[in-house]
Protein backbone atom coordinates (compact mmCIF):
# COMPACT_ATOMS: atom_id res chain seq x y z
CA UNK A 1 0.00 0.00 0.00
CA UNK A 2 1.46 3.68 -0.53
CA UNK A 3 0.18 6.05 2.45
CA UNK A 4 -0.06 9.21 1.16
CA UNK A 5 0.24 11.95 2.76
CA UNK A 6 -0.87 15.06 0.73
CA UNK A 7 -0.10 18.55 0.74
CA UNK A 8 -2.88 20.34 -1.06
CA UNK A 9 -5.35 18.80 0.96
CA UNK A 10 -3.24 18.01 3.86
CA UNK A 11 -4.87 14.36 4.22
CA UNK A 12 -3.28 11.15 4.69
CA UNK A 13 -5.21 8.22 2.20
CA UNK A 14 -4.42 4.57 1.46
CA UNK A 15 -3.87 3.87 -2.20
CA UNK A 16 -2.49 0.65 -3.92
CA UNK A 17 -2.68 -2.77 -1.56
CA UNK A 18 0.21 -3.83 -3.55
CA UNK A 19 3.46 -1.80 -2.41
CA UNK A 20 4.26 -0.27 1.11
CA UNK A 21 5.83 2.81 1.50
CA UNK A 22 4.67 6.55 1.93
CA UNK A 23 4.49 9.05 -0.46
CA UNK A 24 4.96 12.66 0.50
CA UNK A 25 2.84 14.51 -2.15
CA UNK A 26 3.50 18.11 -2.64
CA UNK A 27 4.97 21.11 -0.52
CA UNK A 28 4.30 21.41 3.05
CA UNK A 29 6.07 22.86 5.92
CA UNK A 30 7.81 20.28 8.40
CA UNK A 31 5.29 21.29 11.41
CA UNK A 32 1.70 20.20 9.14
CA UNK A 33 4.02 17.24 7.53
CA UNK A 34 5.22 15.62 11.08
CA UNK A 35 1.35 15.89 11.98
CA UNK A 36 0.28 14.49 9.25
CA UNK A 37 2.92 12.01 8.94
CA UNK A 38 2.41 11.51 13.34
CA UNK A 39 -1.28 10.08 12.53
CA UNK A 40 0.12 6.95 11.43
CA UNK A 41 3.74 6.68 12.11
CA UNK A 42 5.31 6.14 15.62
CA UNK A 43 8.20 7.08 14.91
CA UNK A 44 9.86 8.47 11.20
CA UNK A 45 12.97 9.85 9.52
CA UNK A 46 13.61 11.93 6.17
CA UNK A 47 14.13 8.33 4.40
CA UNK A 48 11.52 5.56 6.69
CA UNK A 49 8.95 5.73 8.84
CA UNK A 50 7.53 3.20 11.18
CA UNK A 51 3.78 2.54 10.45
CA UNK A 52 1.64 1.71 13.52
CA UNK A 53 -0.09 -1.71 12.38
CA UNK A 54 -3.14 -0.78 14.86
CA UNK A 55 -3.31 2.09 12.15
CA UNK A 56 -3.79 0.23 9.39
CA UNK A 57 -6.03 -2.21 10.60
CA UNK A 58 -8.62 0.12 11.89
CA UNK A 59 -8.17 2.85 8.86
CA UNK A 60 -12.36 3.89 8.42
CA UNK A 61 -12.55 2.13 4.83
CA UNK A 62 -10.79 -0.69 5.58
CA UNK A 63 -11.20 -1.94 8.73
CA UNK A 64 -14.34 -4.27 8.34
CA UNK A 65 -12.90 -5.58 4.75
CA UNK A 66 -11.80 -9.39 5.48
CA UNK A 67 -9.16 -9.37 2.43
CA UNK A 68 -7.39 -6.30 4.30
CA UNK A 69 -6.78 -7.76 7.07
CA UNK A 70 -5.70 -11.12 6.11
CA UNK A 71 -2.99 -8.87 3.31
CA UNK A 72 -2.22 -7.02 6.06
CA UNK A 73 -1.27 -10.03 7.97
CA UNK A 74 0.75 -11.34 5.13
CA UNK A 75 2.39 -8.22 4.66
CA UNK A 76 3.68 -8.30 7.87
CA UNK A 77 4.85 -11.93 8.00
CA UNK A 78 6.61 -11.56 4.57
CA UNK A 79 8.58 -8.41 5.76
CA UNK A 80 9.12 -9.75 9.35
CA UNK A 81 12.63 -11.73 8.02
CA UNK A 82 13.78 -8.19 6.79
CA UNK A 83 13.90 -6.71 9.95
CA UNK A 84 11.14 -4.60 8.52
CA UNK A 85 8.54 -5.07 11.71
CA UNK A 86 9.03 -4.24 15.02
CA UNK A 87 7.46 -6.42 17.71
CA UNK A 88 7.28 -4.42 20.58
CA UNK A 89 5.67 -1.31 18.93
CA UNK A 90 3.98 -3.51 16.58
CA UNK A 91 4.96 -0.86 13.57
CA UNK A 92 6.00 -1.97 10.21
CA UNK A 93 9.65 -0.26 7.96
CA UNK A 94 8.10 2.04 5.30
CA UNK A 95 10.30 4.01 3.18
CA UNK A 96 9.36 7.45 2.29
CA UNK A 97 9.00 9.00 -1.43
CA UNK A 98 8.68 12.57 -2.39
CA UNK A 99 6.45 13.85 -5.04
CA UNK A 100 5.97 17.34 -6.32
Amino acid sequence: MIIRVIASSRSVEIDDPKAFSVRIEGAMDAAVQEKLLGSVALRSDREHAWISEQVLRDWPSLAYEPWWQDGLSNMIAAVQKFGWVDQVNHSIRAHIEYAP
